[in-house]
Order: structure tokens, then sequence, then C-alpha cells
């Protein structure tokens, strides 16, 4: 009898390796059946064996002491709690694969796309690509892929070339070197990155996802000659603003109204930035005109200037306040702001700012602008400064709010208005054709155009390109089909969007915070009327991973794995030892 229950004993041992085998079998070959499984399920069942032999093999009557030992249930409770934890576990892995959800907790949300780009990848209507020619993953660019990959609905993928074992593949692109990162949509081709050790970035895929997929390339025109802002380098230029409007595949050019007698016909948005002398009547007009025909113009107005557009403010209803925007001292002496730099963390409910939350833009010298109601415009304040801001009369001395002279905050900085296609407009694309009786000489078939003065028939030709017709010409080729397809072409929505501040955009400012976003998604919402405005741009992130040797990891690893599991069972021995 002491030889089989001591064969059993040794025979329970049996349970824990061949779970361990089973284990190590299964993380091993990537697959839990039929060997790892058949392991695991035999490990169980001789554990299970060996239990019921301790409880009949013991004296007679002394079964229920065995059950009610200490030892015998500090055991059962063990192996209880560890069958619960697996459980719990596993059914977290569970939904983890089913439901993946992430909650990123860096600093700058490293890891978490951007708004715009979110926005981006759920309106793709074809597959993305990207190639990436190069002998390996970079561990830098992995990250921002699968993020793409998990946000693209299955619409945005990538591929990994060795140029060296596909030279067809890399000639198809035109690759010269390895590091080089092309985008595909359909026939198009865009290369992000042509330098190795140039980073992949949220900002660079997003954008250039955003110009591949562009049906036509924008026009943005600003306009000189009034002392406005210089697209050049340097602390008061334009250049950062510039570059980011040309990332994003906009044609940048600038114009002077006074040597031109209207604005182009291929401008998509007119911009003014910090004028400082006024506008010559002939030039307020063209953009009046240029707005009745549906175009968008961006105007930012910096304080103690005025650049002569009251007849214009007037007609879309802008109220201008000539005082300076000063924030509270308090709040700008805990982030290190002077006085006039207003920092602004309230904003409308408008496309261009709807997505900001209470994110932070700053702007020096500015100016309130508001606006009053008007027939046929909607009107939508964009920014607001703080409770404690006030609008100063007095700059020559201390700042301080004075009851009666100045105007206490939350003040404006900036609107969005939208207006309709005027009447006059309407009325010259629905020109129909009058029939009066024919010259001398003329057939009775061949219809002209009337009006009736000489003047309203040099008007309409002129407006509405009519042409009298030839001899033989039937009447539905008058023109005025041509008319109403080219009304259809244009926007007949207006858009005016007027900031009481430019340095906020100049170099250095435009970068900080969403300064850059606020112009960019302005210039976004008055060039495409027919889409959503993107949110905030993606920004550029700050890597604070710790950066380790090749030993250093291993190192690491080897004490995870082997030297700490070690420590930890020499402890628990010595303690077993003490107390047995």
């Amino acid at each position: 009898m002491k030889i089989i229950k001591s064969t059993w004993n040794y025979f329970f041992w049996l349970g824990p390796i061949l779970t361990i085998i089973g284990v190590s079998a299964g993380f091993v070959s990537g697959t839990w059946q039929p060997i790892p499984l058949a392991l695991i399920t035999a490990a169980i069942i001789i554990t299970s064996l060996w239990i019921f032999y301790q409880a009949y093999s013991i004296e007679q009557n002394s079964i229920i002491t065995w059950w009610s030992g200490r030892a015998t249930e500090a055991g059962t409770n063990a192996i209880f709690s560890t069958i619960s934890v697996l459980i719990i576990l596993g059914l977290i892995n569970f939904l983890a694969v089913r439901y993946q959800t992430r909650i990123d907790f860096t600093e700058n949300q490293k890891f978490t796309l951007s708004p715009q780009t979110i926005e981006v990848l759920e309106n793709l209507e074809q597959p993305v690509k990207l190639w990436i020619f190069d002998r390996g993953e970079n561990p830098q660019y992995t990250q921002v892929i699968e993020n793409y990959q998990r946000g693209g609905n299955g619409k945005f993928r990538f591929e990994l070339v060795d140029p060296q074992t596909q030279p067809g593949k890399a000639n198809q692109f035109g690759v010269k070197q390895l590091g080089e990162i092309h985008l595909e949509v359909g026939d198009k081709k865009e290369v992000i990155i042509s330098r190795q050790l140039e980073p992949l970035t949220e900002s660079k895929l997003t954008n250039s996802i955003e110009k591949i997929l562009g049906s036509r390339i924008l026009k943005i025109y600003f306009i000189q000659g009034h002392g406005e802002r210089e697209l050049e380098e340097g602390q008061k230029g334009f250049s950062e603003a510039v570059n980011a409007l040309e990332s994003k595949n906009y044609i940048i050019e600038s114009i002077n109204l006074a040597t031109i007698s209207q604005v182009p016909e291929d401008a998509d948005v007119l911009i003014i930035a910090g004028a400082q002398r006024e506008f010559l009547e002939a030039e307020v007009t063209a953009l009046q005109e240029y707005l009745n025909q549906g175009g968008g113009v961006l105007i930012m107005l910096d304080p103690s200037t005025d650049p002569g557009l009251n007849n214009l403010f007037q007609e879309w209803g802008v109220l201008v306040d000539d005082r300076l925007a000063i924030d509270d001292p308090k709040i700008g002496r805990l982030v290190g702001l002077d006085p006039w730099v207003v920092l602004v963390t309230q904003y409308g409910e408008h496309p261009i700012t709807q997505d900001f939350g209470n994110g932070v833009s700053l702007y020096p010298f500015a100016r309130a602008i508001e606006s009053e109601a008007r027939d046929g415009i909607e009107e939508s304040p964009l920014i607001w400064t703080n409770d404690q801001s006030w609008a100063e009369t007095d700059l020559r001395g201390q700042l301080r709010f004075n009851e009666g002279r100045d105007r206490i905050g939350p003040l404006s900085l900036g609107v969005a208005l939208t207006r309709s296609s005027t009447g006059e407009k309407s009325q010259e694309t629905e020109l129909e054709p009058t029939p009066i009786p024919p010259l001398p000489g003329q057939p009775p078939n061949e219809p002209v155009a009337t009006s009736t003065s000489e003047l309203e028939i040099e008007k309409q030709t002129t407006s509405a390109e009519v042409i009298s017709p030839l001899p033989g010409q039937p009447p539905d080729e008058l023109g005025f089909s041509k008319i109403e397809a080219k009304s259809e072409n244009k926007s007949e929505e207006a858009r005016l969007v007027v900031l009481g501040n430019s340095q906020f955009v100049t170099n250095g400012w435009f970068q900080q915070q969403l300064n850059g976003d606020i112009f960019l998604n302005s210039v976004s919402w008055l060039s495409k009327p027919e889409q959503k405005t993107l949110s905030i741009s993606p920004k550029k992130t700050t890597n604070r991973r710790i950066v380790m040797s090749l030993i250093q990891a291993r190192f690491l690893g080897w004490m995870a794995v082997i030297i700490l599991p070690i420590l930890s069972f020499t402890i628990g021995g010595i303690i077993w030892w003490q107390r047995r």
C-alpha cells in the first residue's frame, strides 16, 4: 500500500510538468491544437485524479478531517483564485481583441490621430496605398502607419519594398535611394519622403493625402500695395503661413488691385493681411464685385489702421472697434505674456473653430471685430476674449480699465459671414431671348437679343456674353444655355472672414498653439464651400522615448525574463525554509 501511495505521489508531478510543456508548445508553435491542448487536458485530468486519490486513500472516517484541514483549504483557495484570475485575464484579452479601444496618456497625444486626419481617413472614397522603399521597417514610422490603418476602414494600406530585391517596382516609382516613401491613389503618385533620415510625420502624410486627392489646385492671392505683411522670411513675414498653404497644395501669388481692373478669375481666396494704407475706391469696388460673384475674402486688421473698407464692412454688417484689446494682467503674468497679447480659449460653433474645444490661441495687438444683422447675411462669431479683458482707449498711460471710456470684455476678435448670390447676378444669368420684328432684309426665323435701350443691350451683351446670331443659326444656339452652365459651376455663396489681428500669423507666432489652425481653417472654409472644414491640423510631436543601445536592451530583457524570476523564487524559498 505504501509503495502504491508513493507511486501516486510521483505520478502527481506529471500534472504540472505536462502543463508547462503544453503552454510552452502553444506559445512556440503559435497554435493550441491538437498537441498543446491534449497535453494541457491530460495535465488537468492527472491533477484531478490526484486530488480524489488524496481524498479517498486516507484512513476511514478521516476524509472530512482532510478536506477541512488548513493546508487543504489554503490549497483549494489558491487553485480557485488562480483559475479566476486566468478567466478574468482571458476575458479582458478577448474583449481587447474584439473591441479595440486605446487611451493615449502621452502629454502631446503622440499615439492619437488628430481630428483632421480622422476626418480625412473616414471620407476616403478610394483606396490609398503607402509604398516604403527600404530594407526593413523603421520604428519611427511604424506607429504612425498603424494608426492610419486603424482609422482607414480598410482603405489605407502600405507595402514595404526592398529596392535591391524588387528593382522593377522601384523603377516604376523612380526611386533613387533607400528610405523613400511614396503615396499612390489610382494612377496618381506623390513623393512624401525623399531622404532616409527624414521622419514620416502625421502632418506630412495627411497633407499628402489631401493633396493627391484634390480635384484641382486652388489659388490664393495675397493683396499687396497698402503696407500689408510681406510673404517672406523674417519676424514680420508670412513665410511660415505660405509654406503651410503650399503643403496643402495651394498656389500662392501676390497681386496689386490698383494695377488691374478686377480680381483674377482663378482666385479662390483673397487675403488682406494687415493693410496700413487705404484702398482706392476702384479697389474696394473690385472686392465687392468679387464677393458678389461668390468669392471668399479673408481680412486681417491691425489696431490703429484704416484700410478704407468701410463701404464693404457696412454692406456686410461688420463693426470694427479701433481700441486695443487688453487681457487681464494676472492671466498674462501666469504664462509669461504681456497684457496686449490676448489669450483666447473660447470659440464659436462654426466649421472654422467648432473642434477647438478649450484650446489656446494668442493674438498680440488685436482689436475687436463684431457684426450686426443684415438681410441675407448669416453671421457667426469665431473667437472671444475672457471676461477680465477690455478694449483700451488710452494707450499712452497705464493700461487700466476706465469705466465710461473703455469697453469691458468678453470681446469678439473675429467673425465669419456668409451671403447667398445677389439678385443682380441672378438676373444676369436668367436672361431669355425676346422676339422682335425682324430687321429689314432679315428672315423672320432668325431671332436676336433685344432690350429697351441700346445701353441695356450693351450691358446684357457684356455681362452675360450674349452674341448676335449668325445667319441661319437656330434659336436654341443663342448662347443662353451656356450662360446657365457657367452659373452652375460658380459658387453662389460669398464668404467673408474678418479677424482683428494679423500678427498672430507672422513668423514665430504661426506655430504657437492654435494660431496656424485658425488661419488655415479660415482659408479652407473660404476656398471649399462644398466641403466641411477640417479641424485641428496634425502637430509635430516631441518624442520623449528612452533610446537604448542593443546591449542595454538585452540586459533589460535578461533582467525581466531570468534574473528577476530567479530572485523571486530564491526569496520565496528562503521564507519557506524559515517558516517550515
